[in-house]
């Protein structure tokens, strides 16, 4: 019995250290935070200006805190390193949070 309960106690060690650690962080307006997102003045002209710049192509993300979904996004969907390099490779990502206070400038 108590070698049984090693062996467990063993792979579930092993598996917390080969799980990926997270990459995002909770800000103070309970959005999940991406170290790679963009920071911007919310100016939708100037990001697609500036993503061009960079080859890459404008990614908007409209988020609010408590969704299921924009968690599961985070947790589960962006920690896989395929989808979150592709995306990383080939976009800005700005996220917008859905009821802020955040003043947004539109393309005209």
């Amino acid at each position: 019995m108590t070698m049984r309960f090693l062996t467990v106690l063993a792979g579930i060690a092993w598996l917390a250290l080969a799980a990926p650690a997270a990459a995002f962080t909770i800000g103070d307006d309970g959005l999940h935070k991406e170290d790679w997102f963009s920071l911007t003045f919310k100016d939708i002209a100037e990001d697609i200006a500036t993503a061009k710049e960079s080859g890459k192509r404008l990614a908007l993300i409209v988020e609010q805190r408590g969704c299921i979904y924009c968690k599961e996004v985070h947790e589960v969907v962006l920690q896989d390193p395929e989808v979150r390099d592709y995306i990383k490779e080939h976009f800005m990502v700005v996220q917008y949070n859905l009821h802020g206070s955040e003043e947004v400038t539109d393309t005209d």
